[in-house]
């Protein structure tokens, strides 16, 4: 009997996938599940809806969820690139406008090319958007 584990929620629509679910990034995809702006908070005052477009306006970051076999690997050899590059559960940053949405059973995903990702975040930074 196989049994199955829910890995990701969303937020938002409180929608869960099994990793039987997720799509596969082929080639050098990678699969990350963006971080969501907050449309209340803990208390459960809801935000202005400005702010909430500014948050989702500015937050470019969220978690590797999965990999293509060649993400990070030379184009032509295949051989790994040299230097720290992110790896499952790894949370990155990248452009803001980067890669392909998609939503898998309500849950809200975002697919990437290895060098759309920009930086590693160290887990016990949070980040957050601002406006000037």
């Amino acid at each position: 009997m196989s049994h199955q584990h829910a890995i990701i929620q969303d937020e938002e629509s409180n929608s869960t996938l099994g990793t039987h679910q997720l799509p596969k990034p082929m080639g050098w995809k990678v699969l990350v599940q963006a971080d969501q702006a907050k449309a209340k908070t803990k208390g459960g005052i809801y935000l202005p809806s400005m702010t909430v477009d500014n948050q989702e306006y500015l937050t470019a970051f969220g978690r590797v969820i999965a990999m293509g076999q060649l993400a990070y690997k030379d184009r032509d050899t295949g051989q790994q690139w040299h230097g720290e590059w992110p790896k499952e559960g790894d949370r990155v940053s990248y452009g803001k406008y980067a890669g392909q949405k998609l939503t898998v059973n309500g849950v809200k995903l975002l697919l990437l090319n290895d060098d759309e990702i920009t930086s590693i975040l160290p887990e016990e930074v949070s980040v957050t958007a601002y406006v000037e």
